[in-house]
């Protein structure tokens, strides 16, 4: 134990950040020349609480071993993150919308997996039947009406109309979000369909 080094940490910077840490009470003076040597600083408690998170604020540590407040992002580093969150915030909604109930006939139709298994099963169960053959079809919103094979085909092809109209808004949003200059207007894209 390294009496002299109570309260002391050697860090070796990196970017900013803290690439490695021990402690310095636990190496011999010799040691602690030799991880110097190697790029380590060493700082105190104040400084290493800062840079663990417990200081009033985000901080860095320079390769001197300085210790400083994390600078407040620049524009071009706030649009670069607010590109790919909306981008990712775009094609969530998209796919969520992609899964929702949709209207035929008046009638509301689920279209989550569970719904397009029993919509699929039922088309070839219709069709074994034969064309005029119906059955009871319990709606999104629990009412239950007469079905044909032809009415659930007609339930998936509004769908896919919907899933087309939805992918053209959200390649059309993302190329708007790429083409942005700054975050307001990143974040004013929508998903308009």
């Amino acid at each position: 134990m390294n009496d002299k080094r109570v309260n002391q940490y050697l860090i070796l910077p990196n970017n900013g950040q803290r690439k490695d840490t021990k402690l310095a009470v636990e190496h011999s003076e010799e040691q602690i020349a030799e991880y110097l040597s190697q790029g380590y600083v060493i700082v105190g408690n104040d400084d290493f609480n800062k840079l663990i998170g417990n200081g009033d604020g985000e901080y860095l540590i320079a390769d001197d071993g300085s210790v400083y407040a994390k600078p407040a992002p620049t524009d071009a580093e706030l649009l670069a993150a607010a590109k790919p969150a909306k981008i990712a915030e775009l094609k969530a909604e998209r796919d969520a919308r992609e899964v929702e109930p949709i209207t035929y006939n008046g009638n509301g139709y689920d279209y989550d997996e569970k719904a397009r298994e029993r919509i699929n099963a039922a088309i070839i169960a219709l069709d074994v039947q034969g064309a005029d053959a119906s059955i009871d079809w319990t709606t999104a919103d629990n009412a239950d009406v007469k079905v044909t094979a032809n009415d659930l085909r007609m339930v998936i092809a509004m769908v896919a109309n919907r899933s087309n109209a939805l992918h053209v808004a959200y390649r059309a949003a993302k190329e708007k979000v790429e083409a942005a200059s700054d975050v307001a207007e990143v974040e004013a894209i929508k998903l308009d369909v």
